[in-house]
Formats: structure tokens, C-alpha cells, sequence
């Protein structure tokens, strides 16, 4: 057989091949045995039927809604047909058109007379007394959550606590753990949960979903310690598991600031560090390791913020901060040649940065370049006239040159900005203080 006959056979597809391809779970081969059947305009029902339900099996949803759409219009009484359009429907149920693929799944539901399915559908269209209508005539661990959580959005507090602890005893009689912990919690019945896992694990000491869900627990009920035990335990038998590092990170930061123990908060770092690895866009975990770096700002580690600044600047140079962050690490640590360059990037990419220009002057000042200085800190005020450092720079320029008439100015505008900002009182009485030295010392030392 030729190549172009190949092809050929190819496109005009195979309707019987491509059913039997689905029906064995293959649903990428049946869409390739397809062809392209389901795109004639003499196309036979059955091929939408499997181009549809196989894009639905693939995940391929936005995909899967016109085939199964048309073909439940062709074939209305045949309900499995209507449920798996109305699925397809609900999971492309995103963004501006949402709302119109919700109200297709609902009419579709009806066809199908499935309580259940149209009761979610309903909770998505955030009708949820009508949901909450349906959710109580079914039965299970989802109806009953769903039904604690319609009274909750229905503004029904008591009634809804209520109802997540009923929930969480049916979660707990099928141990469904992460609907358990989810209802324990809304129910105000941690304990509750903590004391089943206690004796869960207890019983059953390899019970790591068990482990992992008292980590989770314990963690919400500010068990620190405890919770860091039982996430290690899962992590050490699942080292890959992102979420978990991130929980454990949390952990470790929240108890290694409360015990200020270094050690801790070098672990918490380095699990920080693997998440973005793996989930760079995760900005809990970037959170995390800037807060970290204050922690060793503040307990004299510049070495550390210097370490943790210049990782977070390198997963993203265009962050204001981890950029401004790194380059006051590197310039203090007299890494200015590493200073000078995150300087300049901040500023190609933003040139009036207030923030960079003065931390830039700050560096030119200490190599001794005090005019270069002083031109980078006006330029921060004309972009930004309450700049509070940029002032207090100006103002020790001018007092230290003997300029008093100057000093006076930058020492009032100073104020007027700090009692603008409403920051704290400490900040408002330097300025006072810097007024007052100028009448007991109104010159500093000349340049």
C-alpha cells in the first residue's frame, strides 16, 4: 500500500475501529482511527459520540463540549449521552463564558434526571437554596458536605456547624480523610479528628494518609512540633511530594521563629527552595524564603540574606524587591561589582525607581563618588517627593557639607512626610531629632 493511500485510508477513519479503541480505554488511538468523520457535514452521530467522549477521557474538555452537545441533540433520550455532555460542559465551566457552559450542563442534567449531577451544577451557579434542596435528598459523603457548606453560604452559621460535624462523622465512618479534616475544622471539632487519627495511627502505624492528615491537623491547631513529626515521617517515604514540603516548610518557619532556632529556619529555607523548584509560580513558598531572610536580617546573618536574596533574584529579576533585596546584601558584604549590576538592571527596566536610585546613590557614596551620589538621590525625589530615605540622605549630604539653609529644608520636608506617612512614632521623632541637632551641631564634618 502506498504512503498517500496510507493517508488517505487515514482521514476517511474507521467509525468501528475508533468505537472499539474506546471501549477498550484507548481513547487517543480512537480519535487517531477517527479520522476526521466527525468533521463532514454528513458526519454520523456515533462519530461525534467518540471524538466527544474521547476528548473527555483525555482531559480535552472545551473539545468535548460541541460533539457531545450535538449529539445529545440528536438523541435526547439517551441520558448517559446527556450526563457526559453535561460533564463537559461543567468542566469547561471557566472564566467570562462560565456562566453560559453552567446553564448548558443544567439543561443537559435534566435530561438525565441525576439529582446529584444537578445539584453540583447548581452550587456552581451559586443557586445554592436550590442546591441545597437536592444535596438533601441525596446521600453520601459529598452531599452531606455539600449540604453544610450551602447553609454556610446561605449566611446559616449554626445550622451549617452543625452540619460539618455530622459530615465529619460520616467522613470519618468512610474514611475519607481529606473531607474529614475539611469538615473538622468547619465544625469547630478538631479534637474530634485528632483523637480518631491518634488512635488510626495507633492501630495502624503504617497508616501514612493517616500520618499526613494529623500533620495537617495538627498544624491547624498550632501543634507545631507535632505537626513537623508526623510531615517528616510522610515526606521521608515520599520525598517528591511538593505539597508536603510546603506544609512542612510553614511548620518549620512557624516554630523555628518561636524558638529562634537557626537550624529550623535553614531546613524551612531549604524546602522553600525545592518547591520553587518545582513550582515556580508558588508564592507562599517565595513569601517564605523572603520572610526567612528578614529573620536573618534581624539576627545579624548577612551572609544569609545575602544567600537567600540572590537565589530569589535569580528565579526572577524582575522582582522589585528580591532585587533590591540582593543588591543591599551584596553592597554591605562589599560585593559591589554584584551590587552595581542588579542596580543598573532595576533601573533599564525601571528608571525612575525611587527606591533603586537612592539605594544606588547609597553605593556611589560609599566608593566615594558623593556628587554622582547626591544627583542619583535628587532624581528619587523628583519621582518620589516623600521619600523618606532619599531625604534623610539628602539631608546628611547637605548637613555634613555645611550647607544649613539645605539641611533645614530636607530636615522639614523630612517630617511633613514621615507625619504624612503615619508610620511608626519612632520614624517621625528621628526627623525631630535630626531638627534638633541642627541647632546644637548645624554643620557636620565637611566632606
Amino acid at each position: 500500500m502506498s504512503l498517500l493511500l496510507s493517508l488517505l485510508l487515514l482521514a476517511a477513519g474507521d467509525l468501528n475501529a475508533a468505537e472499539e479503541a474506546l471501549a477498550a480505554g484507548r481513547p487517543a488511538e480512537a480519535l487517531e482511527l477517527l479520522g476526521d468523520l466527525a468533521e463532514r457535514r454528513d458526519a454520523d452521530i456515533r462519530a461525534w459520540v467518540v471524538q466527544g467522549r474521547a476528548q473527555l477521557a483525555l482531559g480535552e474538555n472545551e473539545a468535548a463540549v460541541e460533539p457531545l452537545v450535538r449529539a445529545s441533540e440528536k438523541r435526547p433520550e439517551d441520558r448517559d449521552l446527556a450526563r457526559d455532555a453535561a460533564l463537559a460542559c461543567m468542566r469547561s465551566a471557566q472564566g467570562a463564558e462560565g456562566r453560559l457552559y453552567l446553564e448548558d450542563a443544567k439543561r443537559l442534567a435534566a435530561r438525565v434526571g441525576d439529582d446529584a449531577l444537578l445539584a453540583d451544577i447548581e452550587f456552581d451557579l451559586a443557586d445554592y437554596g436550590a442546591a441545597l434542596a437536592l444535596y438533601r435528598k441525596g446521600e453520601g459523603v459529598h452531599a452531606a458536605t455539600r449540604v453544610a457548606d450551602c447553609l454556610k453560604l446561605l449566611g446559616r452559621a449554626e445550622e451549617a456547624k452543625d452540619a460539618y460535624a455530622a459530615a465529619l462523622e460520616m467522613a470519618l465512618g468512610a474514611e475519607d480523610l481529606g473531607i474529614a479534616f475539611r469538615a473538622a475544622f468547619a465544625a469547630g471539632r478538631g479534637g474530634r479528628l485528632l483523637v480518631w487519627l491518634d488512635e488510626r495511627i495507633a492501630a495502624r502505624p503504617d497508616d501514612l494518609d493517616a500520618r499526613l492528615y494529623r500533620g495537617y491537623a495538627r498544624m491547624q491547631s498550632q501543634m507545631f512540633p507535632e505537626a513537623i513529626e508526623d510531615l517528616r515521617v510522610y515526606l521521608a517515604r515520599n520525598p517528591r511530594h511538593v505539597g508536603v514540603k510546603d506544609k512542612l516548610s510553614l511548620a518549620l518557619v512557624q516554630h523555628g521563629y518561636r524558638r529562634q532556632d537557626n537550624a529550623m529556619m535553614d531546613e524551612a529555607a531549604a524546602l522553600a527552595r525545592e518547591v520553587l523548584d518545582s513550582e515556580p509560580t508558588n508564592q507562599d513558598a517565595w513569601d517564605r524564603l523572603s520572610y526567612i531572610a528578614g529573620y536573618k536580617w534581624d539576627n545579624g546573618d548577612l551572609e544569609g540574606v545575602y544567600a537567600l536574596s540572590k537565589d530569589l533574584h535569580a528565579r526572577d529579576p524582575s522582582d522589585a524587591r528580591a532585587a533590591l533585596n540582593f543588591a543591599m546584601a551584596a553592597r554591605r558584604l562589599g560585593r559591589y561589582d554584584e551590587a552595581r549590576t542588579a542596580y543598573d538592571a532595576m533601573l533599564e527596566a525601571s528608571p525612575n525607581d525611587p527606591n533603586a536610585l537612592n539605594d544606588l546613590g547609597i553605593l556611589l557614596d560609599g566608593l566615594g563618588n558623593r556628587e554622582e551620589a547626591r544627583a542619583r538621590w535628587e532624581e528619587a525625589l523628583v519621582e518620589e517627593p516623600g521619600n523618606l530615605d532619599a531625604l534623610e540622605n539628602l539631608f546628611t549630604d547637605a548637613w555634613e557639607r555645611g550647607d544649613t539653609a539645605a539641611a533645614r529644608d530636607y530636615a522639614r520636608r523630612g517630617l511633613a512626610a514621615a507625619q504624612e506617612a503615619k508610620g511608626p512614632v519612632d520614624v517621625v521623632g528621628r526627623w525631630l531629632w535630626f531638627e534638633d541637632r541642627l541647632l546644637w551641631a548645624p554643620t557636620g564634618h565637611g566632606e
